[in-house]
């Protein structure tokens, strides 16, 4: 059972987080034609597909600084604001060999 919903303004998102013994499926629906979600949606023709796959850390700030150092491209080099109340940051495309991973620390 999904345990709630909710929307991200600055991601352009609804997200509805689903359990599954240790993990957890996020499933994310765009809010507009120009968000993320939508323009990967339109670049792989409307197929439907995995767009992200999002790893749980215990410091997402030494994450970064550790993965900074060994040379992985981020897209974002400080954390952000995600979903759950959760903060986030992306490491880019070119380093994980095409996929977008999520780095995700929830305080809850």
């Amino acid at each position: 059972k999904a345990t709630g919903e909710e929307i991200v303004e600055e991601q352009k998102v609804k997200v509805c987080f689903i359990p599954s013994g240790d993990s957890e499926l996020e499933l994310l629906e765009s809010t507009s034609p120009d968000g993320p979600i939508a323009k990967f949606i339109e670049k792989n023709n409307g197929r439907n597909g995995i767009q992200h796959i999002a790893l749980r850390v215990d410091n997402i700030e030494q994450t970064i600084a550790d993965l900074l150092a060994k040379g992985v491209r981020m897209i974002d080099e400080k954390p952000r604001y995600g979903a759950g109340g959760s903060s986030i940051a992306f490491v880019h495309p070119k380093s994980t060999g095409g996929i977008l991973v999520e780095l995700c620390q929830r305080n809850k």
